[in-house]
């Protein structure tokens, strides 16, 4: 049988599989409070990139009110004519573009622009617009170069103009509670650990249709040469950062974000190993060292992130311990939760009507997969661990989440923006330029590290604009 803890009705095996409920609580003002509060004015809108991730974002921007689509610009006409055919259903008033130049010459009503074209457009891209007088929401990696990052952060300075970039776990109302617990109510105490991983298994080459087939001249004009390399980009080098920017980029500015600080250590290891045809590493593995403020005083936070493409085991979220608890948190609303050490007084946020309510609510969600997992324990028999340290239970507690802002993770994100453009003076950016440029110090220098088989050390200066 799962063990449990009486006290919060949390199944240690509920820490890492948890359902996301809560009470209904109040967000932060940095999300939804300020997009709800903020008048919903008409913003005429432009799409750069519309493949995979610039879909994900379109489908949230359909659902928005106030967004009218004016543009949508993308090199491949298959994934452009789509796009334009899905705005055309959703009534707005849209024109086609094979090239961004093209359409910032030709459309002179836009606000803003949202970008999800492969990582090396961004910075040329995103400073452009923002030149046009476009406010700018650019998808991450900020850009495959840290000089390229830093030039967006400038341009957006001398502009005026809104840059937001999309690491959409700090709009996510989840991690806002999460973070509210790590540093206001200091449920984990003083962290010194943090551990992170995003693991997939798939076919990660992408295939295409010979009608659709984009012709050599158009592939030579954007810089790619072959329909390979346009769309397989993230595994070249001279598109994209790799795996650790593709992905790791969204954990390890998690861990910046609740640390308050960047890391100021980072030694890596990993390679081509199993995927020979890709210039960049199937697996990363990194020892990271942050000091950070704790009560006044510095502190030594230490951790390890890893990015594997042969197995999807665990699948993603991101850990962090401290002296007195650790958290467990993801996108993954099944994965979650805090863990307080028995040996630790109790803190008054422990029987809190908050707590109370989010774990009542979770409480049918639980008991039906403990029944799924009995059923399952009746005809396998129960593991045995040999040679281990018994471990104490530790006090269990879902992350309080409210049942009824449960959106796409990208949608806080994208409102937040929108909040922005809208009343500028009164809504602040979750992720504006000088952050995603922090988190792309973090993440790029690991290829640096990686190649030349060094432990790097960085300075605060390097991570300012």
């Amino acid at each position: 049988m799962t063990a449990r803890n009486q006290s919060s009705g949390m199944s240690r095996r509920g820490f890492l599989a948890s359902a996301a409920a809560g009470a209904g609580l109040a967000l932060s003002r940095s999300v939804l409070g300020q997009a709800k509060a903020a008048k919903v004015d008409d913003v005429n809108v432009a799409m750069i990139g519309v493949g995979i991730q610039g879909s994900v974002l379109l489908s949230n921007l359909l659902k928005m009110q106030g967004i009218r689509f004016k543009a949508v610009c993308d090199i491949w006409p298959y994934r452009r004519t789509r796009a334009y055919r899905i705005m055309k259903r959703y009534k707005h008033d849209v024109q086609e573009f094979e090239d961004y130049k093209e359409m910032l010459a030709g459309v002179k009503d836009l606000d803003a622009v949202i970008i999800a074209t492969p990582d090396w457009l961004h910075a040329e891209q995103a400073m452009a617009c923002m030149k046009a007088g476009l406010h700018v929401y650019s998808e991450k990696e900020m850009s495959n170069t840290v000089e390229k990052a830093r030039q967006m952060v400038k341009a957006a300075r001398q502009t005026g103009k809104l840059l937001q970039i999309g690491h959409q776990r700090r709009s996510n109302p989840r991690y806002l509670k999460a973070l509210e617990y790590v540093q206001e109510k200091k449920a984990l105490g003083q962290v010194t650990h943090v551990d992170g991983h995003w693991n997939r298994h798939k076919k990660l080459r992408f295939t295409w249709n010979e009608r659709t087939e984009l012709a050599k001249d158009t592939l030579t004009k954007y810089g790619y040469g072959t329909m390979d390399r346009f769309r397989n980009w993230r595994w070249y080098r001279e598109f994209s950062g790799g795996p650790i920017a593709d992905l790791g980029s969204h954990q390890v500015d998690v861990f910046n974000w609740f640390l308050n600080a960047p890391p100021c250590m980072l030694v890596a290891a990993g390679g081509r190993d199993y995927y020979k045809d890709h210039e960049w590493y199937d697996n990363v593995n990194v020892m990271y060292e942050w000091e950070y403020d704790w009560g006044g005083k510095k502190c030594i936070a230490r951790g390890f992130y890893q990015v594997l493409n042969t197995t999807s085991h665990n699948q993603y979220f991101e850990t962090l311990m401290g002296d007195e608890g650790s958290m467990i948190i993801s996108e993954n609303t099944l994965w979650g939760g805090i863990r307080r050490e028995d040996t630790v007084a109790k803190a008054p946020w422990e029987t809190s009507k908050e707590i109370k309510d989010a774990v009542a609510a979770m409480g049918k969600a639980a008991k039906k997969q403990e029944k799924k997992e009995e059923k399952k324990e009746e005809t396998k028999p129960e593991e045995e661990l040999v040679g281990h340290s018994e471990g104490r239970e530790g006090r269990y507690f879902p992350i309080p989440m409210p049942p009824d802002w449960e959106l796409p993770a990208h949608r806080w994100h994208l409102e937040n923006f929108f909040a922005a453009v809208r009343d500028p003076k009164n809504v602040k950016l979750n992720c504006p330029g000088e952050i995603g440029f922090e988190t792309c110090m973090s993440v790029l220098p690991v290829n640096e590290a990686l190649a030349a088989d060094k432990k790097l050390h960085l300075k605060p200066d390097q991570f300012k604009v």
